[in-house]
């Protein structure tokens, strides 16, 4: 099925021998399913005299992640092919690596949702110091994610919850002098906390990464629960504030974002779901059977280059919430994995039994894929089963949205975009600078109006206005089979009748002056 998916198999022979030769990658560490211990929160770094070390928590009902957690450290001294464990402590859940003028960092939370604490290791990962607690008040949610260098600052991304149902995130950063002692609670100060804005673009966002820009402001970029989108914050000064939302395959479920200095682009591993898989629109985050790399010149138009792992069955494996590093031309990485073991295997894709690490080789020569696997010289044929999966997922969460309007992305390519929308509402008019829209109505009826000018007109983002109506446009009526071509500039507006609804096929392509701005 996959023709470019590459996968990067070497074993290490374990306590499940017969099925880690069948494990992809090598095995760090492996729970069995029953012992109700999950392995979470991966994170890898290059110490500073070169061996991989590695760590992970573990959470579920059999482990102490409501009280203090246990974290694992692991080494490498063969780039990858063997690990021995170093250490175990408690009091260290989701926590995240990072190396600093010679020393290697650990920063987690005490617990769930607990205060946030430090570990240093001045022996390349050997041995750690005890606990240094940053702050007296819990709550805090960091992870295994980027800790980018800026001006002479460390930042990082976390987010805040204390009480309240699983969701209510607040995100924030926090940074110190690159010359402090780290181990400070002083040394450190902290963004405001940004609550997720109500809309239709998912329902809470979480697992943001630390991001410099390609003009020089640092990002906070998250997942966005629920959409295959991610959330861009930037910070000014200490206050942290919302840019936009962008498209971006996986984008439902933890991803790392690292800056190539040799590509000059941005790159990430993350888990898309791909078209076809039964909950890819309807519960995205929920889909972490494929593992792909993807690079970017902005951070904002993501290209897929390769799919590096995939497993047919999304239900009970999984390859996610990877950790990685550059490591020359080679991309290493250590991922949660669900897969088989001589008990049964993983109980879901989200409960992974192993540790395992892989390496994407010489990275910056890979091609370009479309998300089903196929090299973008070949067809993309979407069944028409899965549209009418999409028409019923993009039916209800339209009803349910503010706007009354739900786009689901099938594809990006190049200079244009495809997308199924249903609006079961009237909606505001549009006008767009860059883009021409071609519309194939699949389902309900809807009144376009078109041309004159926008009543109320203002600019919403560059190249893009909105109004409340439109005055001295045409009106058409639109029926299942209408195609519609609306050029760039041209105002126009869905008008849909109460207790209407109108389903169409989106094509979105970039005039040619916007494409080379």
């Amino acid at each position: 099925m996959f023709g470019r998916v590459i996968f990067f198999l070497s074993c290490l022979m374990c306590s499940v021998s017969a099925y880690a030769e069948q494990v992809p990658g090598v095995v760090i560490d492996h729970r069995y399913a029953s012992t109700r211990q999950y392995i979470g929160s991966p994170s890898i770094v290059i110490a500073p005299n070169g061996d991989y070390v590695a760590s992970h928590d573990f959470f579920g009902p059999g482990a102490s992640e409501a009280t203090s957690t246990i974290t694992r450290t692991y080494i490498s001294k063969d780039r990858g092919q063997t690990w021995t464990q170093t250490a175990e402590f408690n009091e260290s859940e989701w926590g995240g690596l990072f190396v600093l003028k010679g020393r290697v960092y650990l920063m987690s939370t005490s617990k769930e949702n607990g205060r946030l604490v430090i570990r240093t290791s001045d022996d390349d990962g050997h041995s750690w110091s005890g606990p240094h607690y940053l702050t007296e008040d819990a709550g805090y949610c960091p992870g295994p994610l980027p800790f980018v260098i800026h001006d002479g600052r460390i930042y990082h991304a976390a987010e805040y919850q204390n009480g309240g149902p699983w969701g209510e995130f607040k995100a924030f950063m926090m940074w110190a002098p690159i010359n402090s002692d780290l181990t400070k609670a002083s040394s450190w100060s902290y963004s405001n906390r940004l609550p997720f804005p109500v809309g239709d673009n998912g329902f809470t966002w979480l697992e943001g990464n630390a991001v410099i820009a390609p003009d020089g402001s640092v990002l906070n970029i998250l997942r966005v629960q629920g959409r295959q989108k991610i959330a861009i914050l930037k910070l000014y000064g200490a206050t942290l504030k919302l840019q936009q939302f962008a498209d971006f395959p996986g984008g439902s479920t933890k991803f790392v974002i690292h800056f190539d200095s040799v590509s000059k682009l941005y790159w990430t591993l993350s888990n898309p779901a791909l078209p076809g898989e039964p909950l890819a629109v309807s519960e995205p985050g929920s889909v972490r059977n494929t593992l792909a790399v993807m690079s970017s010149p902005d951070l904002i138009h993501w290209t897929p280059r390769a799919i590096v792992l995939h497993h047919s069955d999304a239900r009970l494996y999984g390859f996610h919430y990877v950790d990685w590093q550059f490591d020359g031309s080679d991309i290493i990485v250590v991922s949660r994995t669900a897969f088989d073991d001589d008990q049964g295997g993983a109980n879901s894709y989200h409960n992974a039994n192993y540790l395992t690490f892989h390496r994407v080789k010489s990275f910056r020569r890979l091609g370009t894929v479309r998300l089903d696997g196929s090299p973008f010289t070949a067809a993309e044929v979407v069944s028409p089963q899965q549209i009418d999966r999409w028409s019923i997922a993009t039916t209800k969460y339209a009803a349910d949205a503010p706007s009354g309007a739900y786009s689901q992305p099938i594809g990006q390519y190049g200079n244009h975009a495809t997308a199924l929308v249903t609006r079961v509402k009237t909606g505001e008019a549009e006008q767009h600078r860059d883009w021409n829209d071609i519309f194939v109505v699949t389902a309900g009826e809807a009144s376009l109006v078109s041309g004159g000018h926008l009543v109320d007109g203002h600019l919403i983002a560059p190249g893009e206005n909105r109004g409340s109506s439109i005055e001295g446009g045409t009106v058409k009526a639109l029926q299942p089979g209408s195609v519609v071509h609306i050029d760039a500039q041209i105002p126009h507006q869905l008008i849909i009748n109460s207790g209407k609804s109108t389903t169409y096929f989106v094509v979105k392509v970039k005039v040619e002056s916007a494409a080379v701005r």
